[in-house]
């Protein structure tokens, strides 16, 4: 319709009606509209950085632990790490794991030059076992990481009990220091 043909109707006191495809067209256009402003309120979840595992990932310069926890029964009970461990460098390195104050938080395990190292053991190699935890399961453990090259940074490592995946992680057995 023309505006003139829509401005005589309207002066004659008709009810002028828009033809189907402009309301259509109307219609997607305020739904493209409503629409558009989803994608500012919700980011593209692909782009958000998240650790897909159980475990929290530490990076010490040549070191990457990937998806470090700790397997416990109870609190005061031993602990063992699980995870993987990654060393880049040409040379041996030992890392520490202090949980708390005293040697009962204290475990290291020495990774090969350009090797990985299983921290829950693998067939000859005992798991790297705390002596006792100060957290127990479904918390989280304050955990010190150090390596002689690349400081000590301080994470947050969640403490899981011994079910389903984690049910064959177990404690190596306490050595005892004295007679």
């Amino acid at each position: 319709m023309t505006r003139r043909l829509l401005r005589n109707a309207r002066a004659a006191g008709l009810k002028v009606i828009p033809d189907p495809p402009v309301l259509m067209a109307a219609a997607a256009a305020a739904a493209v509209l409503a629409l558009s402003g989803c994608q500012v309120a919700s980011p593209i979840q692909t782009s958000v950085p998240y650790q897909p595992a159980d475990g929290v990932a530490v990076n010490l310069g040549d070191v990457q632990i990937r998806d470090l926890v700790i397997v416990s029964d109870a609190k005061g009970a031993a602990g063992v790490l699980s995870g993987q461990v990654v060393n880049n460098s040409a040379q041996p390195v030992t890392v520490t794991f202090t949980t708390g104050p005293g040697a009962y938080g204290l475990a290291r395990a020495i990774i090969p030059a350009n090797d990985s190292t299983r921290l829950s053991g693998v067939e000859g190699t005992p798991p790297v076992t705390i002596p006792s935890m100060s957290a127990r399961p479904g918390d989280t453990a304050i955990v010190i990481i150090s390596t002689p090259e690349a400081g000590a940074p301080v994470v947050q490592v969640p403490v899981l009990p011994p079910t389903g995946y984690y049910s064959s992680i177990t404690p190596a057995p306490l050595q005892t220091i004295g007679p």
